[in-house]
């Protein structure tokens, strides 16, 4: 009579991945290499699926497929992966929200972050199929409600006159990079929000149809800390727009035989490249 063969669970389980932890801040993690290594030593046909997703676009007619695939989806509660392990024709599927060091979600997360939200969900796929399952023991736990505190009322402070309003600060490009904009209720990047909204300029969208163009447009009118952002990165993007083209002009210019040149055009050229 023949040993019955175990299962994958079986198999996996009993392995100890105590040796294999990592310790980042008060948390112990199993690294994605050696957990998918260890895996394939044990079963080297086993494969994993990132899974794939239509992109939308929001604009005030609702959602708009843009016909692309995406590795992660974007929802109203963040931006979500999937993965699916493979092990001797079982499959193990988990999913997960891009999340920052606190676990909280990121509202505009970067690839890189989407990335490693990737391959943390692999190793979670991992342990439902049994391996390092106890690292993930007590994370379903409910947080311990903090008590209240009463502070004392703090002193009633004289009114002080207000100030007259400054002058806006001129940000550099970086940070006008790394500014945050307010994108009706979350935080967003300002490059990312102008980058959406030339993506539907080229798919023929305007203010009346798009959601982002429409914001850009009234933030340019809005006397506020974000109107202003808007404001001078819509200056450095125009002004490096008008760079690029002249720079063009000119390596158009530099193919021209120079009896064919004409001065009259170089001057404007080389004003332009001084703005």
């Amino acid at each position: 009579m023949t040993d019955k063969k175990k299962s994958v669970y079986e198999t996996l389980a009993k392995v100890d991945v105590k040796p294999l932890l990592e310790k980042k801040g008060k948390l112990n993690y199993l690294s994605w290499a050696k957990a998918w290594g260890l895996v394939k030593s044990l079963y080297p046909s086993a494969t994993y699926q990132i899974k794939e997703f239509p992109e939308y676009i929001f604009t005030k007619e609702g959602w708009l497929a843009t016909g692309r695939k995406l590795d992660y989806r974007q929802t109203v509660a963040g931006t979500e992966v999937e993965v699916t392990v493979t092990i001797e024709d079982q499959d193990y599927t988990s999913k997960l929200y891009v999340m920052d060091y606190k676990n909280k979600v990121l509202s505009n997360p970067t690839y890189f972050e989407i990335n490693k939200t990737q391959m943390r969900c692999l190793v979670k796929a991992l342990a439902f199929a049994g391996l390092g399952l106890d690292v993930y023991a007590g994370e379903d736990l409910p947080e311990q409600p903090q008590q209240k505190q009463t502070a004392p009322k703090p002193a009633q402070k004289p009114v002080r006159r207000q100030a007259a309003p400054r002058k806006p600060k001129k940000m550099t490009k970086d940070q006008l990079y790394g500014y945050q904009a307010d994108y009706n209720g979350e935080k967003k990047f300002l490059v990312t929000i102008y980058t959406e909204c030339d993506k539907q300029k080229k798919m023929g969208l305007d203010a009346k149809t798009s959601v982002p163009i429409e914001w850009w447009h009234e933030k340019l009118k809005e006397n506020s800390a974000d109107g202003e952002a808007v404001r001078q990165f819509t200056e450095m993007a125009i002004a490096a727009n008008q760079k690029k083209q002249a720079k063009a002009k000119i390596e158009q210019s530099n193919s021209i035989p120079d009896y064919a040149k004409d001065p009259e055009v170089d001057q404007p050229i080389e004003q332009l490249l001084d703005v």
